[in-house]
């Protein structure tokens, strides 16, 4: 049976040229941060410290705040400066209707993400790496192959060239089309050397 979503990417598009018109400075600066307080508030959420809550009833409060923080919010997208809302029955849908499992790379370095329970014994899978960070075009490709030859990593999650040919990659110039077809290869040599050619990036 083939995995079916409520909502595709067809519907998000649609979405998203037709929601609310809002600025990237409000949703930074006024949309989230008011709303993020206002649920934190609702919740009554402390850490009291704790870094990653153990206590059933937090992260009981803690889903219901990221849900209704999705719900209530929306997700902004940068390309229309619209807001795309959802309804309480398709956050639902997605919640309790994941993809049952699918695979990241390829051959012997494939790894599979699997749909893991509240208290899975399972371990999930470990994404590395600088993860959108700026990373100097000089130490590019080692940045990449130090998180390749740790055997925990599965994935490498990859950061972003702050150069390419010693120029910045502006948006809308040849360099930016360059330096991401550069960041794919150096990272793909860079995996290949770890002994991990099929690597999922």
């Amino acid at each position: 049976m083939a995995y079916k979503k409520s909502i595709d990417e067809y519907e998000f598009y649609n979405r998203s040229k037709t929601g609310e018109k809002c600025s990237q400075d409000d949703w930074d600066l006024m949309h989230i941060p008011m709303k993020a307080m206002e649920i934190k508030q609702r919740y009554g959420l402390d850490f009291k410290g704790e870094f990653i809550p153990t206590n059933a009833d937090m992260a009981d409060k803690l889903f219901k705040a990221g849900f209704d923080m999705l719900l209530e919010a929306g997700v902004f997208v940068t390309d229309t400066q619209r807001i795309v809302k959802y309804t309480a029955d398709e956050i639902w849908d997605s919640v309790r209707n994941p993809m049952p499992e699918f695979q990241l790379g390829t051959g012997r370095d494939a790894v599979t993400v699997k749909k893991r329970t509240v208290g899975d014994k399972k371990g999930p899978i470990i994404q590395g790496g600088p993860t959108g960070s700026p990373i100097s075009e000089d130490v590019f490709y080692q940045v990449h192959m130090s998180y390749a030859l740790e055997k925990e990593v599965d994935t490498i999650v990859n950061g972003v060239m702050t150069s390419v040919r010693g120029r910045p990659p502006s948006p809308k110039t040849p360099y930016e089309i360059l330096a991401a077809k550069m960041e794919s290869k150096i990272i793909k040599q860079a995996t290949a050397v770890a002994g991990r050619p099929g690597m999922a990036v």
